[in-house]
This record gives structure tokens, C-alpha cells and sequence, in this order.
């Protein structure tokens, strides 16, 4: 189990309920009607990521997207999230917690032919990347330090995101208060 478990636990988690579905539905609709004014601000640092991602992986897109499946099953583990930043680079957990993946999953999951997966995974593993235990495969501390470039254009593209939105919502927002009456005095 993991150490800081309970204070992770503690922390805000975002709702899934049935309010967070419908303020996200709004948000679709309104970043869908804005596409095209949003649009150049949101392609940029997809662009980016991806860029940075197939020079990080020698040209090979496939072996990112693979990398981005066991990655995703490691966050997803209740343990990822009590760690810091500073832990996860320091080599302290040489391998990282995880909910598990294969070779299998990886192929259904990015679309890839199976043997293509199982070819690049054993490149993966070669590299450092990824540990294979029996058949699951899991991110290392090495893959978090090598992939720092990919981690920051991840960032990079969250904090854009977050911006237009937060732009959207905010012009929405004073576009409605100058059109509703006012309340009474």
C-alpha cells in the first residue's frame, strides 16, 4: 500500500457525477462553437507535444503511443498520485506502481498489430523504458527522467487548454451579465 495514500486521499478529487457531465457537455458546446477563433491556440501545442514525443521515441510515434498506454495504467493506480515530482525522478522507485498492462491491451488500445506491440515493447524494454514483470508491463524511473521534454510539452498543452477555456468561459460569463436585466435593488 502506499505511504501517503491517506493525504492523497484527502485532496480534491474532481466529481464524475452527473453535474460534472453536464458542465462538460456546456463546455463542449461552447469550445465547438468557438472552434474556429480557439482553434490555432489549441493545434500549436498538440503539434508540439506530439513533435517533441516522436523525437523523444527516435521518429517512432508508435512507440509513444505505447509508452502513453503504460503510462495511463500508472497513473490510474491509487499509489502514482502520493508521490512527488522529486520522487519520481530520483530514481527512488526504480519502477513505478501500476494497474497493469500487456502487450494485448497496448495493441487493442492504440490500434497497433500485436506483434508490431510485442517488437517495440522488447525495443522499450532494451531502452529502459518499460519493465516487464511476467506479461505486465510498467514505466520505469528512467522512462519519467528521459521523457522530461514530453512531460513538460504535456504540461505545456494542459496549461494552454486550461487558458482558452478559462478565456471562453470568462467572455461568456460578461457577455451574459451585460445582456441579463438587472436584479432588483
Amino acid at each position: 500500500m502506499c505511504d501517503n495514500l491517506s493525504k492523497a486521499r484527502n485532496e480534491q478529487v474532481p466529481s464524475r457525477g452527473r453535474q460534472s457531465r453536464v458542465a462538460r457537455q456546456a463546455l463542449r458546446t461552447l469550445v465547438a462553437e468557438n472552434y474556429p477563433v480557439i482553434s490555432r491556440n489549441l493545434l500549436r501545442p498538440l503539434l508540439h507535444l506530439f513533435s517533441t514525443s516522436r523525437e523523444a521515441c527516435s521518429g517512432d510515434i508508435d512507440k509513444f503511443l505505447i509508452m502513453l498506454v503504460v503510462a495511463i495504467r500508472t497513473t490510474e493506480h491509487e499509489c502514482f498520485a502520493t508521490y512527488t515530482p522529486a520522487q519520481l525522478i530520483s530514481g527512488e522507485l526504480p519502477v513505478f506502481p501500476t494497474l497493469g498492462t500487456n502487450v494485448r491491451s497496448v495493441a487493442e488500445s492504440t490500434g497497433t498489430p500485436r506483434e508490431t506491440v510485442r517488437r517495440k515493447v522488447g525495443e522499450l524494454v532494451e531502452t529502459g523504458w518499460i519493465s516487464r514483470q511476467a506479461n505486465e508491463l510498467r514505466f520505469t524511473a528512467r522512462a519519467y527522467q528521459d521523457l522530461a521534454q514530453v512531460r513538460l510539452a504535456i504540461e505545456e498543452l494542459a496549461v494552454i487548454n486550461f487558458e482558452v477555456v478559462a478565456d471562453l468561459t470568462a467572455r461568456r460569463l460578461a457577455a451574459t451579465s451585460v445582456v441579463s436585466p438587472p436584479g432588483p435593488p
